[in-house]
C-alpha cells in the first residue's frame, strides 16, 4: 500500500516545481495545473510501459520515481546557486462561518473517503468492464486490446481505468480503486472555487459554490464509487478555470493547459465533447480577436496535437479493432439518432425531468409527469422512443438513494431559482457570470442533442451540475448583508443525508426497505462485492472454489455481454502473477486471442447442451453458469 505514496510524492513534486518557476500567488490554479501536467505524464507513462509490455510494481514504480529524481536535481542545483527553494503559503478562512464550512465540508470528505475506503467496486459498470478491463491490463502488462466478449472493455475511453491501473498495480489489489473518483471530486472542489473566485464571486460566494457542488447527491455517490463521471467533470472544470484565465488574462499558458485538459477529459468519457463545445467556441473567438487568424490557427494546430498525443493511443487501438475510432455498437447505443428539433426537445425535457422528481409528493411528481407525456403529444414523438432512448423507461421519480438513479432534485430547482435571482439583480451579478452560465445551459442543451436518454443518464449530467457551482456561488454571494446563502447551504447538507450515509449497496447507516446489505462497517468485503447480484454470491464462489481446489491457474471465460466477469478474478484472489483468464470468444477482438492459451477450466453462461469445450468436460452447473474442468 505504500507504494501508492509514489504518485502522490511526484504530484507533490510537480507542485513545488511549478511554484518556483511561476508562482504561489493561486495555489489553487497551481494545484489545477500540476493536476493537469500530472494527468498528462501518467497517460504517457502507461503507454509507453504498456508498449514495452512493462506495467508491472517495478515498472509503475521506477515510471513515478522519475519525476521525484528529477525535481531532487533541480532542488540541489537551487540550494548549490544559493536560491531559496518557495513553499506556499497557507490561505486561512476569514470568520467563523468561513471556517464552520470548512469543518462541513471536510465531514463530507471524510465521510465519503470512509465509504470509499470499506466499500469494494460494486458498481455493474465497474463489474462488467471499468474494473474487468484493470485487470486484464494489469495481468497482460499493457493497455493494449484483448480479446473479450464485453467489448466495452476495449472500446470504451480509458483515462480514469488508467489512473485506477497504476494503483490497482501498485497495491496489489483494488482497495484504492474507489480514490480514482474520490480525489477526483476533491479536485474538483479546488477548481470550482477557484472558477467562482474569477466569475468574481468574494470569500462567501466561493465557499457556497463548494458547497453545492459537495452536496450534490450523484456527486457523492460517484466519490465513492469506480465509475468514471467525477474523473471527466474534474477535468472539465479544469479546462473551464483556463477557459476564465485566459478571459481574463490573456496568457498563453492558460490555452496550452485548456488543450490538455480538454483532451484528458475526452480521453476520460465522450461526454466532454458537449460540455467542452460553448467554451472552446468562446476562446476561439476571443483568441481570433486577440490575436488574428494565424494565432487562432497556430493555437486550433496546438489543441489537435495535445488532444492526438493524449488519445493517439486509444483512437489508434480503436481504429485498428472495430475500423473505426469507435466501436459501432456503442455509438448506436449512446447516440441520439433523431436530431430533429421534436427529437432534441424531447430527449432534453427528459434529461430535466431526472432531477424534477421531489420526495413526499407524489402528486406533485405524477402532475409533472402527465406535463412531459403531453408536451411529447404536443411533439409528435413518442416517449419511448428507440432513436432518442436507450435503457430504461421514463417516469418523474422521487429521488432515489440507488446509486444508478440518484437524481439533484434540491439542486436542479436551485439553479433556476438563481438564475431568476441572477437575472433580477443582473446590475450585482456580473456580464461574465450571466454570459457564464448561459454557456452552461448550452452544454446541457447540446449534450441532449447528441446524446440519447437513459434512465441513468444521471450520472452523465454531473459536469453540469458542477460547473454550475461558481455561478450559484457568484449569484447568491451577492447578498452579503443578509446571507441567503447560507440557509440554501444548511438545506443542501441536510438533502444530503441519505446519500451521505445510506447508499443502497453500500450504507453506513442502512436504511429499512432500501438497503441490500448490512453497514460497510459490519460487513465482509467478499460480500459486499456482490452488493448488487445478492444472489449470485453462492455460485461464484463455488466455481471460483472449486478451481482453486484443483489448483487450476489458466481460465477460460465465455461469458455474456453485461456479465460482472470482475466478481470472478476477485474470487480467484487476483491479482495473481501465475493467475491467466483469458476469454474465448469470437468477434471483432478474437484476432487478440493468445495461441498458447490451455485452459485447465471453461466458466460459460450460456452453454446448456453443450458437453465439452476446449477438450474439458461440463463438470458443474450453478444457476445459469457451467464449469467445465479436466475429466
Amino acid at each position: 500500500m505504500m507504494l501508492a505514496l509514489c504518485p502522490v510524492l511526484a504530484f507533490i513534486c510537480g507542485f513545488l516545481y511549478i511554484g518556483n518557476r511561476w508562482s504561489f500567488g493561486s495555489v489553487r490554479l497551481l494545484v489545477t495545473r500540476t493536476s493537469i501536467a500530472f494527468g498528462l505524464y501518467l497517460v504517457l507513462l502507461t503507454e509507453l510501459l504498456g508498449f514495452f509490455k512493462a506495467i508491472t510494481r517495478w515498472g509503475l514504480l521506477l515510471g513515478w520515481l522519475l519525476p521525484v529524481v528529477a525535481f531532487g536535481w533541480w532542488a540541489w542545483g537551487m540550494i548549490r546557486r544559493k536560491r531559496p527553494i518557495q513553499f506556499p503559503k497557507p490561505e486561512y478562512p476569514e470568520g467563523w462561518v468561513s471556517w464552520t464550512l470548512l469543518v462541513v465540508v471536510s465531514l463530507v470528505l471524510a465521510t465519503t473517503g470512509l465509504v470509499a475506503w470499506k466499500s469494494p467496486p460494486q458498481t455493474w459498470d465497474s463489474l462488467t468492464y471499468h474494473m474487468s478491463r484493470v485487470a486484464h491490463w494489469a495481468q497482460n502488462r499493457s493497455i493494449d486490446h484483448f480479446a473479450t466478449g464485453i467489448e466495452r472493455q476495449v472500446s470504451m475511453s480509458p483515462g480514469a481505468e488508467i489512473v485506477t491501473l497504476n494503483l490497482y498495480v501498485l497495491t496489489g489489489g483494488d482497495r484504492l480503486a474507489p480514490f480514482t473518483q474520490w480525489f477526483a471530486m476533491l479536485g474538483s472542489l479546488v477548481s470550482v472555487s477557484l472558477a467562482a473566485k474569477l466569475l468574481g464571486a468574494r470569500p462567501y460566494g466561493q465557499w457556497l459554490a463548494i458547497f453545492f457542488a459537495v452536496t450534490l447527491p450523484i456527486g457523492i455517490v460517484e466519490s465513492s464509487s469506480t465509475t468514471t463521471d467525477y474523473v471527466v467533470t474534474f477535468w472539465l472544470v479544469s479546462a473551464v478555470v483556463e477557459s476564465l484565465e485566459y478571459y481574463l488574462r490573456g496568457q498563453a499558458r492558460a490555452l496550452l493547459f485548456l488543450s490538455l485538459a480538454s483532451a484528458l477529459a475526452v480521453l476520460s468519457k465522450p461526454i466532454a465533447v458537449p460540455y467542452l463545445i460553448p467554451f472552446a467556441a468562446w476562446i476561439a473567438v476571443l483568441i481570433l480577436r486577440r490575436q488574428g487568424l494565424a494565432g487562432a490557427l497556430k493555437w486550433a494546430g496546438t489543441a489537435v496535437l495535445v488532444a492526438g498525443v493524449a488519445n493517439a493511443g486509444y483512437l489508434g487501438r480503436n481504429w485498428i479493432t472495430f475500423g473505426s475510432i469507435s466501436n459501432p455498437v456503442d455509438f448506436i447505443t449512446h447516440s441520439n439518432q433523431l436530431r430533429t428539433p421534436q427529437g432534441w426537445l424531447s430527449t432534453l425535457i427528459k434529461n430535466a425531468g431526472l432531477h424534477a422528481g421531489v420526495p413526499y409528493l407524489s402528486s406533485l411528481n405524477d402532475k409533472l409527469n402527465e406535463l412531459v407525456l403531453k408536451a411529447h403529444v404536443k411533439l409528435g414523438v413518442e416517449i419511448q422512443d428507440p432513436r432518442t432512448t436507450g435503457d430504461g423507461v421514463f417516469r418523474i421519480r422521487p429521488p432515489s438513494t440507488q446509486e444508478d438513479l440518484t437524481s439533484n432534485p434540491y439542486h436542479a430547482y436551485l439553479i433556476l431559482l438563481s438564475v431568476a435571482v441572477g437575472i433580477a439583480f443582473s446590475k450585482r451579478v456580473s456580464a461574465l457570470a450571466i454570459f457564464y452560465s448561459a454557456m452552461v445551459a448550452v452544454t446541457f442543451a447540446l449534450f441532449s442533442l447528441i446524446f440519447k436518454w437513459h434512465v441513468f443518464s444521471v450520472r452523465y449530467h454531473l459536469p453540469f451540475f458542477v460547473l454550475f457551482a461558481p455561478a450559484v456561488g457568484r449569484i447568491w454571494g451577492i447578498f452579503e448583508r443578509v446571507k441567503v446563502g447560507y440557509v440554501v447551504a444548511a438545506f443542501l447538507l441536510i438533502g444530503a443525508r441519505p446519500w451521505l450515509f445510506s447508499i443502497d449497496s453500500r450504507p453506513l447507516i442502512p436504511k429499512p426497505g432500501r438497503s441490500v446489505v448490512e453497514s460497510i462497517l459490519d460487513g465482509t468485503r467478499e460480500r459486499l462485492y456482490f452488493a448488487n447480484l445478492p444472489d449470485g454470491y453462492e455460485p461464484f464462489q463455488r466455481i471460483a472454489g472449486e478451481i482453486l481446489n484443483r489448483g487450476c491457474t489458466e481460465v477460460g471465460i465465455m461469458l455474456f455481454g453485461d456479465d460482472p466477469e470482475y466478481l470472478l478474478w476477485v474470487l480467484l484472489n487476483a491479482p495473481r502473477p501465475d493467475l491467466r483468464v483469458e476469454w474465448i470468444v469470437s468477434g471483432a477482438t478474437d484476432r487478440y486471442s493468445p495461441a498458447d492459451f490451455q485452459p485447465c477450466a471453461v466458466v460459460c453462461n450460456g452453454c446448456e447442451g453443450q458437453a465439452t469445450i476446449r477438450g474439458l468436460v461440463w463438470a458443474q452447473q450453478f444457476t445459469g453458469m457451467r464449469l467445465y474442468l479436466r475429466p
